[in-house]
């Protein structure tokens, strides 16, 4: 992020592709050349709120496949423990702007 005080705020900024699937979603992906090579899936919700900026809070947690292809047998890494990830898309015209919608959004989410 480039401008007037970007070195001071502590935010991840990355490019980012979102797109819906259903259960079959494995399918397609065989379809289209990848393999499913690992063994963890991450299963959760994910929200979206319009407040100030598109904000998405996704929770999520990590659960490891005891077998290869069993998404459906999977069993959680941490028991009880979800990772929460909020979310807003930015450009540098409205980053201050989004900013201030996400951190107010987080002061929420405070325990």
């Amino acid at each position: 992020m480039r401008g007037a005080g970007a070195e001071q705020i502590s935010v991840l900024v990355r490019s980012m592709v979102e797109s819906k699937a259903s259960k079959n979603v494995l399918r397609l992906f065989y379809a289209l050349g990848y393999k499913l090579d690992h063994e963890l899936l991450r299963v959760g919700i994910t929200f979206h709120f319009q407040r100030g900026a598109q904000i998405t809070v996704t929770v999520s947690s990590v659960n490891k496949m005891l077998k290869l292809h069993a998404t459906d047998e999977a069993v959680p890494v941490t028991p009880g423990i979800q990772l929460v990830e909020v979310t807003a898309p930015a450009t540098s015209e409205n980053y201050n702007e989004v900013v201030a919608a996400v951190s107010s959004f987080c002061e929420y989410l405070a325990p």
